[in-house]
């Protein structure tokens, strides 16, 4: 089974790097790093969030133990 069969490229490993190190690059070049109060923001939501996901698994689980403690004591 040939290279291009099995679903690889033609050419050699060192310009298919120098090829993925390339577009790598280019794409990094694209990236934005967000801005204090954007961070500052999004920190807030994700804080938010984490507090609500903690409180429902908290009142679940004292739900869970409310239940299994009338039914077995």
């Amino acid at each position: 089974m040939s290279e291009k069969a099995a679903g690889g490229s033609s050419g050699s490993l060192v310009s298919r790097s120098r090829n993925y190190l390339t577009e790598s690059y280019d794409e990094l070049k694209k990236v934005q790093t967000p801005t204090r109060q954007e961070a500052f923001r999004l920190t807030l939501v994700v804080l938010m969030i984490i507090v609500f996901i903690s409180l429902c698994l908290f009142l679940m689980d004292m739900s869970f133990n409310w239940v299994m403690g009338k039914l077995i004591g």
